[in-house]
């Protein structure tokens, strides 16, 4: 599956675009400036920008378009436009009949505003759909999902609002076809072919496809201009305080707590200090300044939107409690703020919630992809595409410590062999460490027919309990699953499917020059708990697997970490006796405490960053 897409999401006051490929991966990234000084032409400069974006990438081919937008901005023909947040609709409303539709309020403005206009257009878009009629000459209105209608549209409301359904293009459903690019706009956007296009929808719903909230149980942050937590549930909630909306997968609902004023207080802040420094500040710049300085004007407001996203948090869970319902304790961000790796940990220590970020942080450009390629037919549903697209690279958790520094247990009095792990010892990454466990518990719940957060909730309090029975002591993942009924076989071949490392890990040149040092001295081979292939990948990824040709792994000797047998046999393997061996690993209980009652030296790390400096220890 390796058709690339060319993802556009049309916001307020930038078009973003972006070529996605068939793995999800970003080829490459575009952002155009709009203005909306003069509001009625807001929609004119869709297209030009999204010319100037295709030409910035250099993206003379891809294999499909697939376009969102920002709410219920309405667009003529020819281009004139009232936007979702229009002043001209918010005076209007006093005055019109009461409605749960988002869009008639807008048009009943567009009408008030631009008559002339209006009698004139044969239709009336909605963002994202103006723009699909100007690449193709198709006129339709992106229905998320069948219940959507009310907020849309029915036939009963636009009797109520003396509106001709006629004005209005017909309901066609995310993933639909509107056609192929127009020649003469293929030619403009420097094409060699011309290109199926595909409706996206609203950035809120393909915001909650790119983040895959589409299960019982997920969560995800929408931080833009407003911010909202979302969750997925299988059943309604009308609960002060929750807005509750059909999810875009029938017989699923996406609970939303707001906060409407979030990214706009980071806006006036930077407007402030722009006009009083006198120069440009780029969000990055004001978000770490602001963390820098916790006496600021930026980390009173950055406080106030975590304290907020806190309350949001703790709503929800409150309410999935109090009905026995599943809930995620990972919550994935999408939006500007996710692109900040400083403020993504602050804000999972404030919020208590740990905090995922996706290949891609715009998470609507990746639920473009998802769309397309569904529609393309390379996968059956919109759910089964995003499970194989949207991919978590970034994790940051609620409760971490600022790393210690290692920890040196034992040395041997006489080194030969160097025993490594590998995850967490050879690597530092969290999301590929997080997505190794999840991958396979996500797995384990399809199996079971159990959601991934009933799964989560259920290994976690095993571990727990165990822990507890046991000293405090912590046991492995393979050898929790068998307590499930999954065999250490089932294990490995579970691995053995699930595990890409290269998607996460990229060629480590000063770890490579770390192990030639050691070799130079010492016999290096690995003990991991996966299995010998996904270990090998790992080697392969970071740039090693010359350097350590032997791996002992979960089917070499059918036994998980802590137990005897893989550390005698690294010993055997390379012809050392347990006490001229050193084990190097980031647990205790897992890869230092046995090698210590073996005999063997122990050395804790914190991650690659220590192993770097074991030739000088040494």
């Amino acid at each position: 599956m390796n058709s690339s897409v060319l993802c556009v999401d049309i916001g307020t006051t930038s078009l973003k675009a972006g070529i996605i490929s068939g793995n999800g991966e970003v080829v490459s990234f575009s952002t155009q400036t709009i203005s909306t000084s003069d509001e009625a032409r807001t929609a004119a400069q869709w297209l030009p920008a999204l010319i100037r974006a295709v030409k910035e990438m250099n993206a003379e081919s891809f294999d499909a378009v697939c376009i969102s937008g920002n709410g219920p901005t309405v667009v003529s023909e020819s281009g004139v436009t009232i936007l979702w947040n229009s002043k001209l609709s918010e005076k209007l409303k006093p005055q019109l009949p009461a409605t749960h539709s988002l869009f008639l309020p807008h048009i009943a403005a567009f009408i008030k505003n631009y008559p002339e206009e209006w009698n004139k257009t044969e239709y009336l878009f909605s963002g994202p759909e103006y723009l699909i009629f100007k690449l193709t000459g198709k006129a339709v209105t992106i229905l998320p999902e069948e219940r959507y209608r009310e907020a849309y549209w029915r036939k009963e409301d636009l009797t109520l609002f003396n509106i001709p359904q006629e004005k209005l293009p017909p309901y066609v459903p995310p993933a639909f076809c509107a056609g192929q690019i127009l020649p003469e706009i293929t030619a403009e956007l420097g094409l060699k072919k011309p290109a199926p296009v595909f409706c996206g929808g609203p950035d809120f719903i393909t915001a909650l496809i790119g983040t895959n909230t589409l299960a019982p149980g997920k969560i995800c942050d929408c931080a833009g201009s407003s911010e909202g937590i979302n969750l997925c549930t299988d059943r309604p909630f009308f609960i002060e305080g929750i807005r509750t909306l059909p999810s875009v997968i029938p017989g699923l609902w996406n609970l939303a707590v707001l906060n409407p004023i979030s990214g706009r207080m980071f806006i006036d802040h930077k407007r402030s200090l722009e006009k009083l420094t006198g120069r440009t500040i780029s969000y990055s710049e004001l978000l770490s300044n602001s963390i820098e300085d916790k006496n600021s004007e930026g980390w009173r407001i950055m406080t106030e939107i975590a304290a907020n996203v806190k309350n949001a948090v703790e709503t929800l869970r409150s309410a999935t409690e109090k009905y026995g319902l599943p809930f995620d304790e990972v919550m994935t961000v999408t939006g500007g703020q996710a692109k900040n790796a400083q403020w993504m940990q602050e804000k999972a220590w404030a919020a208590g919630i740990t905090l995922a970020v996706c290949n891609c942080a715009d998470s609507e450009l990746t639920g473009d992809a998802i769309i397309a390629q569904t529609g393309l037919g390379n996968y059956r549903t919109i759910q089964e595409a995003a499970e194989a697209l949207v991919k978590t690279t970034q994790i940051y958790p609620h409760n971490a410590k600022p790393a210690k520094s290692m920890k040196i247990y034992r040395l041997p009095e006489t080194c030969r062999t160097i025993i490594f792990d590998i995850d967490s010892t050879l690597y530092t990454n969290p999301a590929y460490a997080f997505e190794q466990v999840d991958a396979q518990i996500r797995f384990f719940a399809e199996q079971r027919g159990i959601s991934s957060a009933e799964a989560r909730s259920m290994i976690s309090d095993f571990r727990r309990k165990w822990s507890a029975e046991h000293n405090g002591h912590k046991i492995s993942l393979g050898n929790t699953f068998t307590h499930f009924g999954v065999s250490i076989d089932d294990s490995i071949n579970m691995r053995n499917n699930l595990l890409e490392p290269s998607i996460f890990l990229r060629k480590d040149e000063k770890l490579i020059e770390t192990l030639v040092k050691l070799k130079e001295k010492y016999k290096l081979i690995c003990v991991t708990n996966n299995p010998v292939l996904p270990a090998r990948k790992t080697l392969e990824a970071i740039g090693i697997e010359n350097l350590i040709p032997d791996i002992i792994g979960l089917d070499t000797c059918r036994k998980s970490k802590p137990a005897r047998e893989p550390f005698l046999l690294a010993a055997q393997m390379t012809g050392a006796a347990p006490e001229n061996c050193l084990s190097v690993g980031d647990r205790y209980d897992m890869d230092i405490a046995l090698p210590l009652e073996l005999g063997m030296g122990g050395i804790l790390v914190t991650g690659v960053c220590d192993v770097y400096r074991l030739p000088e220890i040494l």
